[in-house]
């Protein structure tokens, strides 16, 4: 036997065991940037914050890079201002399998005052809330539909699994909100990459502001 022959078969083994070690890390990378697939539910419950006064928010989301947010802002006198500005964004790439958001009976009921809502099951839902309230209110700059369908997240598309069947659902009970008064905001999505917003702006004429 040639004594080059071990080194030889050695370096071939190595040179195989290398080609191996490379083709589990391509797998292990693979599987990692594979796109998720996810469900999310969403629950407000029954009775959850009646009989609230004031000013009362609420964000709720279950899922994935969901966006939110709710602004309030009140002001007096002919040298103040406001303004409310925010700017959203989401990205992500995943399947949504299921998606159920849901507002359930009595819930925020009998309240009073500005309540703002925000719930969201999915992925890459952006949502947002804005009042203001005040003799120097400067407004709230609105959005086009074709502007928020820009802005929108990009989700990884509705295909599905085999035996996966898509669901979205968003409901809220007969009787929530029920005897409610004031400014109500809400904003309920259950899906992928949606993008709502309600503005309300009060700007009451100078020495009728309010008690």
């Amino acid at each position: 036997m040639s004594p080059l022959a071990h080194p030889l078969k050695l370096r071939t083994l190595q040179a195989a065991l290398c080609v191996c070690m490379g083709a589990a890390l391509l797998a292990n990378h693979a599987h990692a940037q594979s796109v998720p697939t996810i469900g999310a539910t969403s629950i407000i419950a029954n009775g959850a914050a009646a009989g609230v006064t004031g000013a009362f928010a609420v964000n709720e989301t279950a899922g994935l890079n969901n966006a939110q947010a709710n602004q309030i802002t009140v002001s007096n006198g002919g040298m103040a201002g406001n303004d409310n500005a925010s700017v959203q964004s989401a990205a992500v790439a995943a399947k949504v399998a299921s998606a159920r958001a849901s507002i359930e009976a009595n819930a925020f009921s009998n309240s009073s005052g500005a309540v703002l809502v925000n719930q969201s099951a999915g992925a890459g839902n952006l949502q947002r809330n804005s009042t203001q309230l005040g003799t120097a209110a400067l407004g709230v700059e609105t959005v086009a539909d074709g502007e928020l369908s820009a802005t929108a997240a990009k989700n990884g598309g509705l295909g599905q699994s085999a035996g996966i069947h898509s669901v979205r659902e968003a409901t809220i009970s007969d009787d929530a909100f029920r005897n409610i008064s004031g400014i109500v905001q809400i904003n309920q999505t259950a899906g992928a990459g949606n993008a709502t917003a309600n503005s309300f702006v009060l700007r009451p004429p100078a020495g009728t502001f309010f008690n």
